[in-house]
């Protein structure tokens, strides 16, 4: 009797520790996740929009029922597949991530946009 409790203590004391490992871990990665999608924030917003001509967008990101989290405007005069590259590697990324923690999401599909504008030197979606 006495080593069946020490044995489920033990195995308490395991299960217990794995959860909060797998919640830092899980939190490490997500802040990864985040750290990259800022970077293309900032590279997308690096140039200012004063000709919607020289404008483009895409889709970014993974949720977990698929398509993409949100659509990215980016100006033409950067180095476009690189950056697209930086792109496809967060969406790919961000899957992962969804099927290693079993992420559920909203199922909503989000619309492209038509097109970009420039408002204010930034960059505004049409739809």
């Amino acid at each position: 009797m006495k080593n069946t409790i020490l044995l489920l203590a033990g195995f308490l004391l395991i299960s217990s520790s794995c959860t909060v490992d797998d919640a830092a871990l899980k939190m490490q990665e997500q802040q990864q996740l985040d750290v990259l999608y800022q970077a293309l924030i900032n590279i997308a917003g690096s140039v200012p929009c004063t000709n919607s001509q020289n404008w483009a967008f895409t889709a970014v990101g993974a949720k977990a029922c698929g398509g993409p989290i949100s659509y990215l405007a980016y100006p033409l005069s950067i180095d476009t597949t690189s950056f697209l590259n930086k792109v496809a590697h967060f969406t790919a990324e961000q899957e992962k991530f969804n099927i290693k923690w079993q992420i559920s999401s909203d199922c909503m599909i989000l619309q492209p946009p038509t097109g970009v504008e420039c408002v204010d030197n930034k960059p505004t979606f049409i739809y």
